[in-house]
């Protein structure tokens, strides 16, 4: 009975820690913030320009984050250029 309480309280414990945020990154330079931790990671971006609000991403697991971002600069990377009209 006394390992069995003891293996649910580390286990309780483990739990408790992973959910606490471990690491807190601002970017100064475009406004970007982000907090992560072992299960979980949240990402506030500033509004563009001609956007109204700010976009937030919550992601379980937090390399969900690093995923969304990478898509989102593959997004924009794909996008054609407009180019004016070509002679033929």
């Amino acid at each position: 009975m006394k390992v069995g309480k003891i293996i649910g309280r580390v286990a309780l414990g483990a739990l408790i820690l992973s959910a606490v945020p471990y690491q807190f990154n601002k970017n100064e330079d475009n406004g970007t913030l982000e907090v992560r931790s072992l299960l979980w990671g949240w990402r506030k971006t500033p509004p563009g320009d001609g956007e109204g609000s700010a976009h937030y991403c919550f992601a379980i697991p937090a390399s969900w984050l690093d995923d969304a971002a990478e898509k989102e600069a593959e997004s924009l990377a794909e996008e054609p250029l407009v180019e004016g009209p070509t002679e033929a």
